[in-house]
């Protein structure tokens, strides 16, 4: 078992080159779309995407899938996208499987150590950065590559926008968020700080470390990918479109109607869902609450995984996996 995060690192790298290597000679066809980098933390108010079809999207493709760094003028707190779909005449799932399984290695390992070295999580990304001495981003990595060993009569992809995400956070993340806060405070000698963050402290001491607080955090606009299989008007998957997708496609037998990703904008988007349960304010500064009634139940999986609806067709994947 690899316990060092470069071997890790070198292996995890290795699997996607091996599935780089795979699928390229297989393809009929390919469609993506470049977006362009965000250099601010929030999110864009208008995206337009650019569209690559054939080699130029499968190079695109190709850069991506090992793209764990940020581009230049990237923001750190933002992703690098690339959606899109690849239809491919021969099966690529085993070896996009072991890719994936590559990725998720190198997350344990990296868990393992920093929870050995006792790191604070907000450290997790610090403490990778400076092993490798590359400006990695963990949310490049903790992607999975979505093939589906079927020929879709439809993908769909659309944007995902100007939404609230609710999350629950438990407490004992947001004392350790604060206390780390409250170090730095000290070491400055800045007492205003330092008093406030005392506050906050004291406001959560009357719950219990594995309370949980809830939060709506605004989503940035990310695009997003429905495959419909089956003849149901639903669709049965929806993965997140933060790679292209790969589908099986036959020269000979009908291609999926595919509706393209189109231009974004923040006045056209939908509004914001007013579903909001009922709270009491605990750390305005991070806009946390407490429940005050109960609500209908949430789900508690970070927003940046993949939607895990079932698919309703016996179609082969990636997706049940993510």
């Amino acid at each position: 078992m690899i316990t060092d995060i470069r071997e890790a690192w070198q292996e995890m790298v290795e699997a996607q080159r091996a599935f780089n290597a795979t699928w390229p000679s297989a393809v009929i066809h390919a469609q993506v779309w470049l977006l362009p980098i965000n250099k601010e933390p929030k999110g864009q108010t208008k995206i337009t995407p650019m569209e690559l079809v054939g080699e130029p999207a499968i190079a695109a493709a190709k850069k991506a899938i090992l793209q764990f760094e940020q581009e230049e003028g990237q923001h750190p707190s933002t992703v690098m996208r690339l959606p899109g779909w690849i239809g491919v005449s021969q099966s690529v799932l085993e070896s996009a499987r072991e890719a994936n399984a590559a990725r998720d290695r190198f997350l344990e390992v990296l868990a393992q150590e920093t929870a050995s070295m006792n790191l604070k999580s907000l450290s997790k990304g610090k403490h990778l950065r400076s092993i490798l001495k590359l400006p990695i981003v963990i949310k490049q990595i903790e992607r999975h590559i979505q093939v589906f060993e079927g020929v879709p009569r439809r993908i769909l992809f659309t944007w995902a926008g100007k939404t609230a995400a609710p999350e629950s956070i438990p407490v004992k993340d947001v004392i350790e968020k604060i206390e780390t806060q409250l170090a730095d405070a000290v070491a400055k000698a800045d007492m205003d700080k330092e008093r406030n963050l005392r506050l906050e402290l004291k406001a959560l001491g009357f719950l219990e470390a594995k309370a949980e607080l809830h939060r709506y955090r605004p989503i940035a606009p990310h695009p997003r990918v429905m495959l419909y299989f089956s003849k149901s008007p639903r669709y049965d998957a929806m993965p997140h479109a933060n790679l292209p997708i790969f589908v099986s496609l036959d020269e000979k037998q009908p291609w999926p109607k595919v509706d393209v990703l189109e231009e974004f904008d923040a006045e056209n988007a939908q509004a914001e869902r007013s579903d909001k349960v009922p709270r009491q304010e605990i750390i305005p500064r991070l806009g946390l609450y407490l429940k005050t009634s109960p609500g209908r139940k949430r789900s508690t999986k970070p927003v940046n995984q993949d939607t895990t609806a079932v698919a309703r067709t016996p179609v082969s994947s990636t997706y049940q996996k993510r």
